[in-house]
């Protein structure tokens, strides 16, 4: 156990003081916050802007007009009918009208826009027809108040169909942020995994480091390193990413963790990371060059990413045939049962032959992934083919 944690250790340090990693490091956040912060400023640059509308107000109406309208409407007295027109090219207004006696008599209006800035016509139209309305009104010997009661509109409200709801869309979001980070760590830390028995081979630095330890302590001490920075990364990312949440989007943050289920995650997750590291840097030993690595590399990555294929219907039916199927095949259970921990009640028996599938498939990858490990690393020239790995996994040690 010494020998992997000095491993571990070494990796770690390699890693923390080199450029690459915490150029990536930081630039993760970055890139997120981009991605998702940039959407939410072009809805607010995305505002209604200020549309301006002329009246020549013989009525002195103007201001219980404009008290109909929106904020982003306003209106400005002309001071001429005969310029208006004019005025509004000028300023490059929306439009105007003119308010008289003949409008309220007719209940005739002519609403002239301009083309090239029209917005807010059905506002004006709105506002218009309220102050027809009630002008008339006032000027009747009808009861307001009774008008109002028949011609009230239904006010609907938007209810959900239990108070529950909500808890499970924060249980949803907050898994699905846990699934993507696991899906994340293991990608990035299973290239970096593969890019680091790839530069060990290359610089014979393997040779040297073999002549003192065992292939399989070499090899679990660099999947405990980047484990350990994994960690380091994840701690980080969540540590600028909660409080942003929170102050940004008022995302109620502890309460949100305290409704999901975090073992369910936690044990999933390192499952996970186990058993895509395993093969990661497996093959990462058989490769001679970076090219044929990174080709080989896109091999691996599929493995994790079998799980998009279910994303759709274990949103949809998280209980159905296919989440069940997904959360029982070990090469998606990671995701697909982060996921469902937050979509609904998995039951125990799920849940241990899941986990009992998970544990067993990450045991035998480790097994045969330390055989690869132990002669691929040793192996230079070329790049090993699919019958010489088969050939290697028959060895026994001595």
């Amino acid at each position: 156990m010494k020998d992997i944690w000095k491993i571990a250790k070494w990796e770690i340090t390699r890693n923390l003081t080199n450029k690459q990693f915490i150029i990536g490091l930081l630039l993760t956040p970055v890139m997120m916050a981009l991605f998702g912060g940039v959407p939410l400023l072009l809805e607010r640059w995305n505002q209604p802007t200020i549309t301006t509308y002329y009246v020549v107000d013989d009525l002195n109406a103007l201001e219980s007009v404009q008290m109909l309208l929106p904020d982003n409407i306003q209106l400005q007295e002309a001071d001429d009918s005969s310029t208006v027109a004019k005025t509004v090219q000028e300023t490059k207004a929306s439009g105007f009208f003119h308010l008289d006696s003949d409008f309220l008599a007719s209940g005739e209006i002519d609403l002239v826009y301009n083309d090239r800035n029209s917005g807010g016509l059905n506002a004006v139209q709105r506002a218009l027809t309220s102050f027809l309305q009630q002008t008339r009104l006032a000027g009747s010997e009808i009861d307001p108040e009774q008008l109002a009661f028949v011609t009230a509109t239904a006010q609907v409200r938007q209810v959900p169909l239990e108070e529950e709801l909500e808890p499970k869309t924060m249980h949803m979001i907050v898994s699905g942020v846990f699934t993507f980070l696991v899906f994340f760590l293991i990608i990035t830390s299973g290239t970096m995994l593969m890019q680091s028995a790839l530069q060990e081979k290359r610089d014979r630095m393997a040779e040297v480091v073999l002549s003192s330890i065992r292939p399989g302590k070499l090899m679990q001490g660099k999947i405990l390193g980047h484990f350990v920075l994994g960690i380091i990364q994840l701690g980080f990312w969540l540590a600028i990413g909660l409080p942003v949440a929170k102050y940004f989007l008022d995302f109620p943050i502890l309460e949100a963790l305290a409704a999901v289920n975090l073992p369910i995650i936690l044990f999933y997750g390192l499952g996970g990371y186990l058993l895509f590291s395993s093969l990661f840097v497996s093959i990462g030993s058989t490769m001679e060059d970076l090219q044929s690595a990174s080709n080989s590399q896109g091999l691996v990555v599929m493995l994790p990413m079998l799980s998009f294929l279910f994303l759709g219907p274990v949103i949809s039916n998280p209980d159905g045939t296919v989440a069940l199927f997904a959360s029982l095949f070990p090469f998606t259970s990671p995701a697909i049962m982060t996921l469902r921990s937050g979509l609904t009640t998995v039951p125990l028996w799920q849940n241990l032959v899941a986990g009992g599938l998970l544990l067993i498939a990450t045991w035998v990858t480790i097994v045969m992934a330390a055989k690869i490990f132990r002669i691929g690393m040793l192996m230079y020239g070329k790049n090993a083919t699919i019958q010489e790995i088969f050939k290697w996994l028959r060895y026994k040690e001595n």
